[in-house]
């Protein structure tokens, strides 16, 4: 939205209308009578610069390190390039708990991922982050004054804020000397204790969330015949294979992309997803036209990227007059990554649960909707989710330019069957994990919205 406003100050070293925010202003106006902290004071001297272009090769896992894009910090459940070490310029990329990963190049766009900030905690830590991303180092981590900076930071109005720090034509930047520059309004020691304990509990839940997604999927990795399938398509090379079954599609990826792993499971595992879902719930959306609206009207909208991120940034759009079911999906549903490339790290046979991102918005129709029996939500969820499961979903492919999953190679994908004490186990481990993601999400936004609607209104009246 296009907006006019006056500036106390206009500086020689920005002339740009974008370099001038009316919030920026307030806050340097007021912080003769209210105390602000400028940002540059607060992080580590060389926080405020990119890492420079980084040539990345990849390499075998137990050679190299994870290399995160900016899409990947910002995943539920970051899935980077594994890249040779010797080629990454420093140890500066590496990321350490509690710091903030900002994303440092794109657009302007309402609802894209730049000038936007995750909190650094174990399930990205150890990893490195790209040369686009800005990884901010507290000089105090963990510190109230420095978790509340992050939620200033995630805050509408700290994102336009850093955003107004951009140069650049089609893809922005930071400048640095602006970054540092920007004043983080500060509100009473109370408030910024609540706003800090509600970020240190979002960041104790999403580890949480993590750790029991992947006690899940070790049960399931346990099962007979799991470590077999998945050691003949674990690399992806050029395969010759005779198959002897039905051909439900004359595509050779269908069949031989997964090794033998397709043949073998179907012959160890009798199970099939059609057995586990309800009558008519294997579904895609359908397409339909995205009137942008703002609240209150309308609904929110998740687009494929959203689906998968830690926490989803919605788009606002007038309902278009289609039927709920096919916007809205219900809390037990699994939503899968079905429309993009098969290159690796890409969406395209990822699976997430409903439950914690879906239920209050509206999905796109690039993401494909499994409605399984309530009793089987959470082990359908563990499996899909695994390597294995991974390669299976992605085995379904069809299409030239942007694949799609053919629905009824879908409904013929083998799944493995759990005796009760193991049935039992992955239910409790993966609703644990839904539990904890809500929790995260939840404690987030409060700490968003104590700073927007109990300290910044104070400096922007």
């Amino acid at each position: 939205m296009r907006s006019a406003f006056t500036v106390a100050n206009v500086s020689s070293r920005a002339l740009r209308a974008l370099n001038y925010s009316p919030e920026v202003d307030a806050f340097r106006s007021k912080a003769k009578v209210r105390r602000s902290r400028r940002l540059g004071d607060l992080v580590a001297d060389n926080s405020l610069s990119y890492g420079g272009r980084v040539d990345a090769m990849d390499c075998d896992s137990s050679y190299g390190v994870e290399f995160l894009s900016q899409s990947d910090m910002f995943s539920a459940e970051p899935h980077g390039r594994m890249v040779r070490r010797d080629l990454l310029p420093n140890d500066g990329r590496r990321i350490r708990k509690w710091q903030v990963l900002i994303a440092g190049a794109g657009t302007l766009g309402e609802a894209e991922l730049y000038g936007r900030s995750v909190l650094a905690d174990a399930r990205l830590e150890g990893r490195y982050a790209c040369g686009d991303a800005l990884a901010l180092t507290f000089r105090e981590p963990n510190s109230s004054f420095s978790l509340f900076t992050y939620g200033f930071l995630s805050t509408k109005t700290g994102i336009r804020c850093l955003r107004s720090t951009s140069y650049g034509t089609k893809i922005l930047r930071f400048r640095p000397d602006l970054l540092a520059d920007l004043p983080v309004p500060c509100g009473s020691d109370t408030a910024i204790d609540r706003v800090a304990t509600c970020m240190r509990t979002a960041v104790e839940n999403r580890e949480l969330y993590a750790e029991e997604m992947k006690r899940a999927r070790q049960i399931i990795e346990n099962v007979p015949g799991y470590s077999e399938a998945l050691s003949m398509c674990a690399v992806r090379v050029a395969r010759v294979l005779v198959w002897h079954e039905e051909l439900t599609t004359l595509g050779a990826w269908n069949y031989a992309s997964t090794g033998g792993a397709l043949r073998f499971l179907r012959q160890r595992w009798k199970q099939r997803l059609r057995d586990l879902i309800e009558p008519g719930g294997l579904f895609n959306g359908v397409r339909f036209v995205r009137i942008p609206c703002e609240v209150p009207f309308g609904i929110d909208l998740l687009s494929q990227r959203d689906v998968f991120l830690i926490r989803g940034i919605s788009k606002r759009i007038k309902h278009p007059g289609l039927d709920d079911k096919m916007l809205f999906v219900p809390g037990h549903a699994i939503l899968l990554g079905s429309h993009g490339q098969l290159t690796e790290g890409s969406l395209f046979g990822r699976a997430e649960s409903a439950a914690s991102c879906g239920v209050r918005s509206a999905i796109t129709q690039d993401i494909l909707r499994i409605i399984p029996l309530r009793e089987y939500s959470e082990i359908l969820l563990a499996f899909l989710s695994t390597s294995l499961g991974s390669a299976l979903l992605r085995s379904t492919a069809v299409g030239t330019s942007v694949p799609t999953m053919h629905l009824e190679l879908l409904n013929q994908l083998p799944i493995p069957e759990l005796s009760g004490p193991l049935s039992t186990a992955v239910k409790r481990h993966v609703s644990a994990a839904i539990a904890s993601r809500v929790r995260s999400n939840s404690a987030e936004a409060e700490g968003v919205r104590i700073v927007e609607e109990e300290i910044l209104p104070e400096w922007l009246s």
